[in-house]
């Protein structure tokens, strides 16, 4: 598994975008308050509807067939939702270079088309993912580098614009955990395990999982999944927090689809501000946090999709927002 098969030419794309969670970036300086422009004056220009709006009619327009990005990972864009699935059930979908460059290029994707309001993260197979693929660990040489390529996929799917849901089946293990928790809600079949894992082999934790496990589940019930390598099932993880539904297997990924859909038909304006006020959050003082809040939703004033939301309450009717990532 050397380095090389991790594709130097992506690192190069996605390094800018991405960020670097691991040196302690927050993203405060890029959700700095805009400009709060005529808001402040007083002055507004008349409200225009936009010409295109989200509607059931409308939604499947513009979708993408799916494609097969690399061995390990498929993307299709249906509905305004992007797929992104992970395709190597033989091997439990364990962590591989192709996997990573997938995960990438999916990323990339989603970015640069604002078709895709949101994003729904599977697998195939009875197995969500789990976690690195030991017998190639054991003879490799250039885990420095696939590191840095699990880190930089971690990244971008936390850090992407759009809400990202995790279908989770089977189990989700070591770095297949990091996978789930980068993800903005979690969805479970009923059954589904979930463990930390790296201690029980003689590692320390990796794949995002210190950063993530303390501030989803806090760092008292954190420390003891990771000093004792202990499993937790679905139903546990639900009480916990960690994950958002549980349901039967074979309803898994229509539950998914659902609220994906439900996502979708959303104001992506006010989803993309959320986000980056929750992902500094913990980081940020009192002082700091509100004053961001104060930034975004002076920004949010602005926005067709705010002025429409308002007239469709006055209409009495649904809103129909902008189809595009706003």
């Amino acid at each position: 598994m050397a380095a090389a098969g991790m594709g130097t030419d992506r690192a190069a794309r996605t390094g800018k975008t991405t960020g670097n969670l691991a040196a302690g970036a927050t993203g405060a300086e890029a959700a700095a308050p805009p400009d709060r422009g005529d808001l402040a004056s007083g002055t507004r220009s008349p409200y225009t509807p936009p010409a295109v709006r989200v509607t059931d009619a409308n939604l499947g327009s513009d979708n993408l067939s799916e494609v097969q990005l690399t061995k390990h990972v498929a993307y299709e864009l249906k509905d305004r939702i992007a797929h992104v699935r992970l395709t190597r059930p033989e091997a439990r979908n364990a962590l591989s270079p192709e996997q990573i460059d997938g995960l990438l290029e999916a990323m990339e994707k989603v970015s640069a088309d604002r078709r895709a309001r949101v994003v729904l993260l599977s697998a195939e197979g009875p197995i969500f993912c789990a976690g690195g693929d030991l017998k190639a660990f054991a003879s490799a040489t250039g885990l420095e580098g696939l590191a840095d390529g699990v880190h930089r996929a971690l990244f971008a799917l936390h850090r992407c614009e759009a809400p990202v849901i995790a279908a989770i089946q089977g189990g989700a293990i070591g770095y297949g955990l990091g996978l789930a928790s980068a993800c903005d809600v979690r969805l479970a079949a009923e059954g589904t395990r979930f463990q930390v894992g790296f201690t029980g082999i003689g590692l320390s934790p990796d794949s995002t999982t210190s950063y993530f496990l303390p501030r989803l589940l806090g760092p008292s019930r954190a420390r003891y999944l990771m000093l004792t390598n202990t499993p937790f099932d679905a139903a546990q993880a639900l009480a916990i927090g960690y994950v958002a539904e549980v349901h039967p297997p074979e309803r898994l990924l229509d539950a998914a689809a659902e609220l994906a859909a439900r996502i979708a038909r959303l104001p992506s304006g006010a989803l993309r501000r959320a986000k980056r006020l929750l992902e500094v959050s913990l980081d940020n003082p009192l002082e700091r946090q509100v004053e961001l809040e104060v930034g975004f939703i002076a920004e949010s004033f602005a926005s067709d999709d705010f002025r429409e939301g308002v007239t469709a309450f006055v209409e009495k009717r649904k809103p129909e927002f902008a189809p595009e990532r706003q």
